[in-house]
């Protein structure tokens, strides 16, 4: 039986947000999703590096039919960074330097946290929305944008004025948003909004994507080791779990002979949760639990609650969640009558008790999603090799998002 295939119409907001107005998601499909696409693909040096060639196996999905009712796959990672955990490998230290600042946080899932007086997590937010997509909101909806900003942080809602999200553009005197902004730049703070690690772009995304279809030879072999092909292809850090393990996904199916794009809706997700180590101390926050005072936590999908996108109801079990709050639900008591935190969760695996919005991280699965159509596997191209001018090109990070350090 022959497939049915068709275009998309448009690219969808990620996890099919409702935020956007229909003027603004043609200006997020066109101007941002499909724009980078099609930059990847015809090597448009305002998108790639100079000296990058045009891709014959990756495929913008609003241009190219493909079969849209494909199960996308999956290439998952876990969300603690890697970088951090192999230069600390011990515990807390790991844990502590994961938390010091969201820029070691480069898994594509950022955390803030906020405390007590006695160090006690009162809530930790986690997000894995892309800078670009808030950019476009705050830019082309601010009424909208700065409403659900305070939705989403409850907690410091109040504290928030209009003024804090933007900066003067000193030529035209214009507000423009600044993603560096006080509520959205701390891991302390208990407020986050999307990612600002300059390695964790929407765009960088595409990018890795795109540039794993190419198929590489080294001394006349084609490469097939994940580490080994960033490094030919000079995409990504092969020090960190999330890009080895996207163009270790992808390019097996490009040298299969398949043509490749990134999953409708466009977005890095979190894919699962486990919460299967944690339990509920009903009287200690710290130091090691008495197991008489340990209790399962009875609702975990309450305490770890996804606040945008949606990661429990997929009924593949392929999550796309995109923010999780963690909080211990008002009126959970311990012992003594006190309200419990998320101090109050015991890991029963590591014989702590959560202290950091890290330990969380080390039990997050991310992911994205590919599609793919009918191809042929191109010839195998050598190393790429960019000039020392070119490499040092930076483009815009809010327009474009690649870092060509």
């Amino acid at each position: 039986m022959a497939l049915r295939t068709s275009t998309l119409p448009t690219f969808s907001p990620p996890a099919y947000l409702d935020d956007f107005t229909p003027a603004t998601q043609k200006i997020w499909s066109d101007q941002y999703i499909s724009m980078w696409m099609t930059g990847e693909i015809n090597a448009d040096s305002k998108v790639v590096p100079k000296g990058r060639t045009k891709l014959s196996q990756f495929f913008n999905g609003t241009l190219t039919a493909f079969d849209t009712t494909q199960d996308p796959k999956p290439a998952t990672w876990n969300a603690f960074p890697k970088l951090v955990s192999s230069a600390f490998n011990s515990i807390p230290l790991r844990w502590q330097v994961a938390d010091a600042s969201r820029m070691f946080q480069d898994e594509y899932l950022e955390w803030s946290v906020s405390r007590d007086g006695d160090g006690n997590i009162i809530n930790a937010e986690f997000t894995c929305e892309g800078p670009e997509y808030w950019q476009v909101f705050a830019s082309y909806q601010r009424d909208d944008f700065l409403k659900k900003v305070r939705e989403i942080n409850p907690d410091r809602a109040s504290e928030m004025g209009d003024d804090d999200f933007f900066i003067v553009d000193p030529k035209t005197k214009a507000q423009v948003y600044n993603p560096y902004n006080y509520w959205n730049i701390w891991s302390t703070s208990g407020s986050i909004a999307h990612l600002i690690q300059p390695n964790n772009t929407l765009g960088a995304e595409i990018d890795i994507a795109a540039q794993s279809t190419v198929i590489r030879a080294k001394n006349g072999k084609v490469v097939t080791d994940q580490n080994q092909l960033i490094l030919c292809s000079k995409y990504g850090n092969p020090g960190r779990n999330s890009d080895p393990t996207i163009g270790g996904t992808i390019n097996p199916v490009s040298r299969g002979g398949k043509s490749i794009s990134v999953a409708d809706p466009v977005a890095l997700y979190i894919n699962n949760v486990n919460w299967s180590n944690f339990m509920y101390d009903l009287v200690d926050t710290d130091g090691e639990a008495d197991s008489a005072n340990l209790i399962p936590i009875p609702n975990p999908e309450e305490v770890f609650k996804c606040i945008r996108g949606d990661l429990y109801n997929k009924p593949n079990g392929e999550g796309q969640g995109l923010r999780l709050h963690v909080k211990v639900p008002d009126g959970v008591l311990g012992k003594n009558g006190q309200q419990l935190n998320v101090s109050n969760i015991y890991d029963n695996s590591k014989s702590y008790h959560l202290r950091y919005g890290a330990q969380i991280a080390d039990y997050v699965t991310m992911s994205v999603s590919v599609v793919t159509t009918g191809a042929t596997a191109a010839t195998p191209l050598d190393c790429f090799n960019p000039t020392e001018a070119d490499t040092q090109v930076r483009v815009n990070p809010m327009k474009n998002t690649h870092q060509f350090l």
